[in-house]
């Protein structure tokens, strides 16, 4: 069961991530950046609002600028390889000024600004995570002790429950729409308490 949720919420998800760049033009994702960072700066404040700016600038920087289909010239090369290596950079340069990569950019770009007001709550979400797989373990360990049977039906609830709410994490970074300032922060939460339930009734055989 828990693998074929694992599969089936894989695969959905990546059919979406692959069809929003096809339904919304580049505007849209970056029009939702502007728009999330007021939102962020009235809610948590300039200073929290300009850190999670400089953390995508920094994830950014990371980030490859040339693409693969684009080789650099070289001196010295033969008159075909120069002309062969001229062709597929003239295939690499159509594609990427194709509609379809330049929203798949856009996309990108919005999911990781996503990723750095996540990375800007981690300190206080790791916190709780690590509480709360602690706790999971700490319970699973007083059920061995006391004899108390572990309920498979639970693990396997927290598991699924995990994988999508992960899967829903993800499509929340990708999709063009306004979210509420905590509903990200809450995301992890959901997960942490998931993953507790799913390490109380873990079973070894």
């Amino acid at each position: 069961m828990i693998r074929a949720v694992a599969i089936t919420s894989l695969l959905a998800l990546l059919m979406l991530v692959l069809y929003l760049p096809s339904a919304y033009p580049a505007q849209a994702f970056l029009a939702q950046i502007r728009a999330e960072h007021a939102q962020h700066r009235a809610f948590w404040g300039e200073t929290h609002a300009l850190r999670m700016l400089e953390t995508l600038f920094v994830l950014q920087a990371a980030s490859p600028r040339q693409a693969p289909l684009m080789p650099a010239p070289e001196a010295g090369r033969p008159p075909v390889d120069s002309a062969v290596h001229g062709e597929v950079g003239a295939i690499g340069g159509r594609l990427a000024g194709s509609a379809y990569l330049r929203s798949l950019n856009a996309l990108v770009l919005l999911a990781t600004y996503r990723l750095a007001v996540l990375a800007c709550l981690l300190p206080a979400t790791a916190l709780f995570l690590a509480l709360a797989m602690a706790d999971g373990m700490i319970r699973r360990a007083v059920k061995s002790k006391e004899f108390i049977a572990h309920r498979p039906e639970l693990f396997a609830l927290g598991m699924c429950g995990t994988i999508m709410s992960t899967c829903a994490a993800v499509i929340a970074c990708v999709v063009p729409a306004a979210l509420p300032p905590l509903l990200l922060p809450s995301m992890p939460l959901t997960s942490g308490a998931l993953i507790n339930l799913a390490l109380a009734n873990y079973h070894k055989k």
